[in-house]
C-alpha cells in the first residue's frame, strides 16, 4: 500500500515564520533584564536558589503539614508501604528544589509522582523506587 506524501515542510512554514515574528515582536519589547530572565526560563538556567539549612527545615516541616492537610488517598497508601520511603527528606527535596520550594506546587508534585507510579506500574510499586525489571 502506498504511503501518501506528507509535504510538513511547506505547509507549516508560513505558520512557523508567522510565530517567530511574534515572538521576535514581544520579546523586543522586553527590557534587557526581563528579556535574559527569559531567555534563563527557557533554557533552565538563571539564579541558584540558596539553600541554608534552616530553609530545608521549614520547608520540609511545611511540607509534612501541607501533606497532613491534604490527606491524600495515594500518600497514605505508600506510607502504608513503607513510612521510610515518602518522608525520606532527600525524597521530599527532590520536589522541593523542582518547584523552588514552593510547599504547595511541591506536595501537588509529589501526590502526582505517587498517583503516575500507581498508573503505571502499579499498587504495589508505589512506594518504592521504579528498576529495570520493572519495565517489563
Amino acid at each position: 500500500i502506498p504511503v501518501p506524501s506528507l509535504n510538513l515542510h511547506n505547509n507549516t512554514q508560513p505558520e512557523m515564520k508567522s510565530t517567530e515574528d511574534f515572538l521576535a515582536s514581544e520579546m523586543s519589547k522586553l527590557s534587557v533584564q526581563e528579556r535574559s530572565k527569559a531567555l534563563d526560563d527557557v533554557h533552565c538556567v538563571g539564579e541558584e536558589l540558596k539553600e541554608t539549612p534552616e530553609m530545608i527545615e521549614a520547608s520540609l516541616a511545611e511540607f509534612d503539614r501541607v501533606l497532613r492537610e491534604r490527606n491524600a488517598a495515594i500518600y497514605n497508601l505508600a506510607a502504608s508501604q513503607s513510612r521510610l520511603y515518602v518522608e525520606d527528606p532527600n525524597f521530599r527535596l527532590r520536589f522541593l528544589r523542582a518547584n523552588d520550594h514552593n510547599v504547595k506546587q511541591s506536595v501537588n508534585q509529589m501526590i502526582g509522582f505517587l498517583s503516575r507510579k500507581e498508573t503505571y506500574f502499579g499498587r504495589d510499586k508505589v512506594a518504592r523506587d521504579i528498576t529495570l525489571d520493572d519495565l517489563n
